[in-house]
């Protein structure tokens, strides 16, 4: 009986030499440790585009052997100047998901606003701060929501627990208008102009043109990137619609066009996204459940094992 092959994707984020960066606490994954993971990974699957995967989970491409796709989430301009021409030139064809807003209206997520307080202050003093702001302007409102080790670990399993207990009050159990301001507020004081910043952190629409013509597919990962879960309807529809027209309006045409879940955890969206994104002509979406995926799986529910992870299997030669 042909064994039942498998589509293991691996999640990226920061894939830089941080060492050499003013954020050298960064959870980044290293360029030479990319290297060879892209090496090993090549070793010991078929390394799949856009398009043969999905093909794959319709039951449409039968590979010889297990299939691995790379994907990129945020849009960050490593994946333009780094990562980029070390998969083009071994002929992977990998997806990237920059989020629209930060391309079309230079702004920084709060997400990474926290990722590079956490990277380049104290770890205390910074949290400390951040509850000072947001309890001055809430003094009558601010109670945060607590996370166990479980959850926190589930959530964002590349972080220490204590940052990753932060991060999921951070994103998960505050207010997200008073956190933005709180944060934004750390963020001009202790990193900078936040315009400047975007510019030089995420990639611009002629960069994703330019990794689309070196073989690279393009998809969605929400406007704001906020969880969609939490998203009135309105909002919802908002976003991805914004999120689709801009990527059709500033990029090439693509056979494929998929998208990547904000947070990507099964709690953070709901089936009103996922039927807004098919009604968008999406074909495909990945989350951050770590799964394999198999022939005949839900398009729009594809787990993705974290690169750290992945670097640890491929080092084992899993």
């Amino acid at each position: 009986m042909p064994t039942e092959r498998v589509l293991r994707v691996v999640i990226y984020q920061y894939v830089r030499g941080v060492t050499r960066t003013p954020f050298p606490k960064l959870n980044a994954m290293l360029l030479d440790d990319f290297r060879e993971q892209v090496a090993g990974l090549s070793s010991q699957f078929e390394m799949a585009s856009l398009e043969s995967a999905v093909d794959f989970l319709a039951g449409e491409y039968r590979p010889r052997r297990d299939l691995c796709l790379l994907t990129f989430d945020d849009g960050l301009k490593e994946h333009y100047t780094e990562v980029t021409p070390i998969l083009h030139d071994k002929r992977i064809r990998a997806v990237f998901f920059p989020i629209t807003g930060c391309l079309e209206e230079n702004k920084v997520t709060a997400a990474h606003m926290n990722d590079f307080l956490i990277a380049s202050m104290d770890f205390d003093e910074y949290t400390q701060g951040f509850f000072r702001k947001a309890a001055a302007m809430c003094p009558d409102g601010f109670s945060p929501l607590d996370f166990d080790a479980e959850q926190a670990a589930q959530a964002f399993p590349s972080d220490s627990l204590e940052v990753a207990r932060f991060k999921c009050l951070f994103h998960f159990g505050m207010d997200p208008d008073l956190r933005d301001r709180a944060v934004r507020e750390m963020f001009a004081e202790h990193i900078g102009d936040e315009a400047a910043f975007a510019e030089s952190l995420y990639l611009s629409w002629d960069d994703a043109r330019k990794m689309q013509k070196a073989g690279m597919s393009i998809g969605g990962h929400s406007h704001q990137h906020r969880p969609l879960g939490n998203l009135t309807a309105d909002e919802l529809t908002s976003d991805l619609e914004t999120c689709h027209r801009l990527l059709h309006q500033k990029l090439l045409p693509q056979p494929v066009w998929s998208f990547s879940y904000p947070y990507g955890k099964k709690n953070s969206f709901h089936l009103r996204a996922v039927r807004k994104l098919q009604e968008l002509n999406f074909r495909c979406a990945f989350s951050t459940e770590a799964s394999d995926n198999r022939r005949g799986g839900d398009p729009f529910m594809v787990g993705r094992t974290d690169c750290k992870k992945a670097l640890i299997a491929t080092a084992a030669g899993v």
